[in-house]
């Protein structure tokens, strides 16, 4: 139904969408290219979900490239959420993204909190990452500027995020422009633990996804 409907939308209301296309990734190093992303269940897929990301995966997994996709609950939770909702959340997200044309066949789909390594390498992460650093980030800022008490999670979510890419020695993370300081802070992590403990981590690139143009009047 939601490629159907994708279609339609295509065809009768969209103005100028600018696609962007993978070109086959190169190994970093001694690391194999690999990709991985992550989406929060929050709420029903929309257009936007399509069109930035999830029609991107799909040229990803045509191009049999190694890609992890991570449904990330726990970063979910950095602000609060009904237990049931969120888990029903879950299961409908996996559906939609199946429903979407990912197979589980040729990629990783996977739930974040069924992974401990996640919340254990995020640990050590913090442990090197200062609060200074964390506190420069826009996205704290912007997410922070209406509660009166901030959630300890809000402020680390990033080191989190590191810690999802990095426990896969990730290559490449496809992420929208305002992601890439949250890289930024993902590679100069990488790098601090590699120069403590040795060549760990490869430092992952970022593939910017493309900026999407509709004329919503037209729908």
């Amino acid at each position: 139904m939601l490629l159907n409907n994708t279609k339609r939308i295509f065809t009768l209301g969209c103005t100028a969408i600018r696609r962007f296309s993978f070109k086959k990734l190169t190994s970093e190093g001694s690391f194999p290219p690999k990709v991985f992303s992550g989406i929060q269940p929050t709420g029903s897929i929309h257009l936007g979900n399509y069109l930035g990301a999830i029609s991107q995966w799909l040229e990803l997994q045509n191009q049999n490239e190694d890609l992890i996709l991570s449904i990330v609950d726990l970063h979910s939770i950095t602000l609060p959420q009904d237990p049931e909702k969120l888990s029903k959340n879950v299961t409908e997200l996996a559906a939609t993204l199946l429903g979407c044309g990912l197979d589980p066949n040729k990629i990783i789909l996977f739930q974040q909190s069924h992974v401990h390594a996640h919340a254990e390498l995020s640990w050590c992460l913090g442990c090197i990452c200062t609060m200074a650093r964390l506190a420069h980030l826009p996205q704290y800022k912007e997410k922070s500027a209406n509660l009166k008490n901030i959630p300890l999670g809000l402020f680390v979510y990033p080191v989190l995020q590191a810690a999802d890419i990095l426990c896969y020695k990730t290559t490449h993370v496809p992420v929208g422009e305002d992601q890439v300081q949250q890289i930024q802070l993902c590679q100069e992590l990488a790098k601090m633990f590699n120069s403590r403990f040795g060549n760990t981590f490869p430092i992952p690139h970022t593939l910017i996804t493309c900026e999407t143009l509709v004329n919503w009047q037209k729908l």
